[in-house]
């Protein structure tokens, strides 16, 4: 056998052992993973269900979560490329997209609704006699992160209902200890969120003042997920399969509420019992985002000076996420 024979068998045998290889399973493409910075609320259940369910995984994708005290905290590492999408609050995404860090929503994440109970209470110890905000001027308020949601519709409701919102003391605590926070005097009122808001009332030893997002706006957008403008426009289809896997897990959620397999994933990731996740006051879970209801917010944050000069919704949302 010449040698031009034996490097034609060769070819050959090198293509017959590709095909073999593309056939087995093993050998097939791995998932691209996707780090996600997140936050252990209610807010995010669609998130959680989308992994335990499979729908990421049936997309080619590996989820891989990074949980944060809020989501202004995750938008640092979404803009350094730490994760590659972040949950986080409107209010973060609109300033860090105005300051030019190149953020844009790729999908919904929870609104508040038309009434109460919303997904979100301003909280005091049982029997105080805190009722309007101007009975929290010279007081104590605990929300999760400043310049965020929480902080300025905390600040908003004190404004609507009578006091002056530079007359109170915000202080930072995660939402798993404000509860805790309330019951030991650190704070005379908390602006605390599900899972832990229903978990604290249950308990006796605080009660809901007010509802301040239902009070000061209706369906809010509160949350969303964001990446940024350079992994969007360099990876376009994992962000389809990311948002596809997503919103499967939207309906998922909202046609199973309540259901055995939703409460176990529901507790799985809260550490909460089945009992107290029953109790729960549940956001309106979305696919898109009305730019309406986001220059609303942003009228807000002009309210308390968080915002200057023109800003424009629709540009903030990517094409997955426009209603």
């Amino acid at each position: 056998m010449n040698a031009s024979s034996i490097k034609r068998l060769l070819q050959v045998a090198t293509l017959a052992i590709s095909g073999l290889l593309a056939l087995t399973p093993g050998a097939q493409a791995q998932p691209t993973k996707i780090r996600v910075s997140t936050i252990p609320i209610i807010d995010t259940a669609p998130l959680q269900v989308g992994i335990a369910k499979g729908f990421f995984a049936a997309e080619g994708l590996e989820v891989d979560t990074t949980p944060t005290a809020g989501g202004a905290m995750g938008l640092p590492a979404l803009a350094a490329g730490q994760v590659q999408i972040t949950f986080s609050n409107i209010i973060s995404v609109v300033l860090g997209a105005k300051q030019g860090l190149g953020f844009e929503i790729i999908a919904a994440g929870s609104n508040t609704g038309d009434k109460t109970p919303d997904l979100a209470a301003l909280i005091a110890k049982k029997g105080s006699t805190i009722k309007t905000g101007k009975d929290l001027e010279g007081k104590r308020v605990a929300v999760n992160t400043r310049n965020n949601i929480i902080w300025l519709y905390a600040r908003a409701w004190v404004q609507a209902t009578g006091g002056n919102p530079d007359a109170v003391t915000y202080l930072e605590v995660p939402f798993p200890q404000m509860v805790d926070a309330v019951k030991g005097d650190r704070v005379d009122a908390a602006f605390v969120v599900e899972p832990f808001l229903s978990a604290g009332v249950a308990s006796d030893a605080v009660s809901i003042v007010a509802w301040p997002y239902n009070a000061v706006q209706k369906r809010i957008p509160v949350s969303q997920y964001a990446a940024t403008k350079t992994f969007i426009t360099q990876n376009p289809g994992v962000i389809d399969r990311w948002v596809r896997a997503y919103n499967k897990a939207v309906d998922w959620t909202n046609q199973n509420q309540g259901s055995e397999e939703w409460t176990k994933i529901i507790s799985a990731y809260t550490r909460l019992a089945p009992e107290q996740i029953r109790s729960l006051s549940l956001p309106a879970y979305e696919k898109t985002v009305d730019p309406a209801s986001i220059d609303m917010v942003v009228e807000q944050m002009r309210k308390h000076k968080m915002i200057e000069g023109p800003f424009d919704s629709k540009a903030l949302l990517y094409r997955t996420a426009v209603k």
